[in-house]
């Protein structure tokens, strides 16, 4: 199932994050958020962290982040 919290998330909109998202997905990888941050804006709850879930592998995701 998909579900799409856009509308209802100021957060996905952080330039940090943004800018972090557009590292992982350079070259046609995947990211997508995850975990906590998910769940609290499906219910209405504030988002402390975010965690991401990427097709790259650990070392170049490091490399991405850096």
């Amino acid at each position: 199932m998909s579900v799409s919290i856009a509308g209802r998330a100021d957060w996905l909109s952080d330039k940090h994050l943004q800018r972090l998202l557009g590292a992982l997905t350079e070259g046609g990888e995947e990211a997508r958020i995850a975990g906590g941050a998910v769940r609290n804006a499906l219910m209405g709850q504030p988002v402390a962290d975010v965690d991401i879930a990427t097709s790259c592998l650990p070392q170049e995701t490091i490399r991405r982040a850096e």
